[in-house]
């Protein structure tokens, strides 16, 4: 669910559009529907959307580092997904981001911590036409963008998909939706969204607009901070969370205080959402564990600061409690750098 980090130390150039083509840079009045596309950082998530889009025929180039770019150069991006099917994308392979040039539609997919070295490294994709839409957890990351590249260029975005990196240069989605919702951060209707959305669902992804977008991405916030702090702190999938009263009792308290502190940030989250997102939640798949958890696991870098260390700073903002947060940060603040 959330965003792979493929910081930018290197890039991966999927050309999956057919030879002939040329991108449609988005007010340029070229009538070819295939579409320019960066993926900033293509781990699980960023390979998965990315991947969708290349195997519908548009033009996407990957960004990537390590081993996962080394195994892409040398056999091709492995997808194995639950919802799109198992396919190779066979690539070419840069580490110059510079000459991608500018791109109709970013994919804004790196982990919290790789955030400030992506934006400042990605300027050179960035055209005045370009949008903007990030995969990433919190709430953060449309504010930073729109700081650095202005508010044209951002659309909000929530995205929820459970998928990751197996091994170098495979990327396998087992859960989850697969799903987008997109919006303008100003609120209403666009027709770039409309368009956005239409080639999304074309791509075989769950894709829709949103005329709230702040609301939708709350709504997300609240659900990633109880999914991935409570499989994060017990290391169990959500299957074992919910066979446990007092887990499960943690877990709808987490939501409870996301809830109240994104009402207090002035969001106007339905009185409903604590329980919707419990049922959300207990209907996906039983084996599913938030990206943080695996991050844990794997003794990578957590994003506790972006996630329930962020509510309790919110929380404190407006002078509300939010202890279940609080003993989520306190017990994974020591694993936020990883091993």
């Amino acid at each position: 669910m959330a965003a792979d980090s493929d910081s930018l130390v290197a890039s991966v150039v999927l050309r999956c559009a057919p030879a002939n083509s040329k991108s449609n840079i988005l007010g340029s009045g070229s009538e070819n529907d295939i579409l320019k596309v960066a993926v900033v950082g293509a781990g699980g998530t960023g390979a998965f959307y990315g991947g969708a889009l290349a195997q519908n025929g548009h033009d996407v180039t990957m960004i990537a580092r390590g081993p996962h770019l080394e195994a892409i150069r040398k056999s091709g991006l492995q997808l194995n997904s639950v919802l799109l099917g198992d396919f190779n994308l066979k690539t070419a392979a840069t580490d110059d981001m510079d000459s991608v040039g500018p791109v109709d539609l970013v994919i804004f997919a790196v982990k919290s911590w790789g955030t400030e070295a992506a934006i400042a490294a990605m300027g050179g994709l960035v055209g005045d036409e370009t949008m903007i839409i990030s995969t990433q957890n919190g709430i953060d990351s449309e504010r930073l963008l729109t700081e650095a590249f202005g508010p044209n260029n951002v659309l909000g975005c929530t995205a929820t998909v459970s998928a990751i990196i197996d091994k170098p240069g495979v990327v396998s989605q087992n859960g989850g939706p697969g799903s987008l919702v997109i919006g303008e951060m100003a609120g209403g209707s666009s027709d770039r969204v409309t368009k956005l959305v239409d080639d999304c669902v074309k791509a075989g992804l769950a894709a829709e607009a949103h005329d709230n977008i702040v609301v939708a991405l709350w709504q997300k916030f609240v659900f990633i901070c109880a999914l991935s702090g409570m499989t994060a702190l017990t290391r169990k999938p959500i299957g074992d969370i919910f066979a446990q009263p007092t887990t499960t009792e943690m877990y709808r308290q987490v939501l409870a205080e996301v809830a109240e502190v994104g009402r207090a940030e002035g969001v106007d989250l339905p009185e409903s959402t604590v329980e919707d997102t419990l049922a959300t939640i207990k209907a996906r798949e039983p084996f599913i564990i938030g990206s943080m958890g695996h991050d844990l696991i794997a003794g990578n870098p957590i994003e506790i600061s972006l996630l329930n260390g962020r509510v309790v700073e919110l929380g404190k903002k407006h002078g509300i409690s939010a202890p279940a947060n609080f003993a989520i940060e306190s017990a994974l603040r020591p694993h936020e750098n990883g091993a």
